[in-house]
């Protein structure tokens, strides 16, 4: 089998708990991949972080491929699109949070989907919500296809962004994540289907996101307004006059109700999800 390698895009800063970071990293360095793999691992680090985390990244700093060291706190989007610039001749490129873990066979699962499927550009996987003060374990899927992808994309995001495995062409065709604060993957996903890019999930999960109190409390009305925009403009954009619009305008409203009604509506089962527990 030929030599090839992947690369693997994580952001971390000064908001991030040690301990779910020392367990992402973990969960990427132990993926199981062929000899003929090479797995080269991305960190930006936003800005100052505290002395805890610090101690951290640099436990595992001699393990990651390249660890950027920015001064300045200047948010995910632009970490994001300067790995990408810093990225060489990997075959594949995937995201993942630094609070979250990946499941062992995920990068291999995922090549393997792509490797038979050469028309999907981005795959994601479905998603084992886990919060953090209940306990609860849910899984939830996205779009099944890259059609369901392109027509629900006013409805719900066609993939999960920590999950996704990117061909380079992406980056080629799109020239990286908008700058668009609190919303660059959704921003990201209707640039992709605007360009003619093709979206596809792996039914299982193979991914664990991490549900805990900081995830409602960066729901500020900043990232909700900042939201309803990029809905609307991706909405006209992809299908001008549409129906669809009604779903920005519910979540907007949901965005501003109560933590403990959004609570509610984010656990619904119109979120394509299956209890586990």
């Amino acid at each position: 089998m030929a030599f090839r390698s992947i690369g693997v895009l994580m952001s971390v800063y000064h908001a991030e708990d040690p301990v779910y970071f020392k367990r992402a990293i973990e969960s990427v360095l132990s993926q199981e991949l062929p000899p003929s793999v090479e797995l080269r691992i991305y960190l930006g680090v936003d800005g100052p972080v505290p002395v805890a985390l610090a101690r951290e990244i640099r436990a595992f700093e001699t393990r990651l491929y390249k660890v950027v060291w920015f001064e300045q706190n200047r948010g995910l989007v632009h970490v994001l699109n300067d790995l990408i610039k810093m990225s060489k001749d990997e075959t594949f490129l995937f995201r993942m949070d630094t609070d979250d873990v990946s499941h062992p066979r995920r990068f291999a699962q995922q090549m393997a989907f792509m490797d038979a499927h050469p028309e999907i550009d981005i795959l994601g996987t479905a998603i084992t919500e886990v919060d953090t003060q209940t306990g609860t374990r849910r899984i939830v899927r996205f779009a099944p296809s890259p059609e369901a992808a392109r027509r629900d994309i006013g409805k719900r995001v066609p993939i999960a962004h920590a999950t996704a495995c990117f061909r380079r062409r992406v980056f080629e065709q799109t020239g990286g994540y908008p700058a668009v604060p609190l919303n660059e993957d959704i921003a990201f996903w209707f640039e992709c289907l605007k360009v003619g890019l093709s979206f596809a999930n792996i039914y299982t999960p193979l991914y664990e996101c991490t549900v805990s109190p900081s995830f409602w409390r960066r729901r500020s009305f900043e990232k909700a307004w900042t939201e309803f925009c990029v809905y609307s403009r991706g909405i006209w954009q992809l299908h001008g006059i549409s129906w669809q619009y009604i779903f920005p305008l519910a979540r907007l409203g949901l965005r501003l109700a109560p933590t403990s009604l959004q609570r509610l509506a984010y656990s619904s089962r119109l979120r394509r999800v299956d209890n586990t527990a």
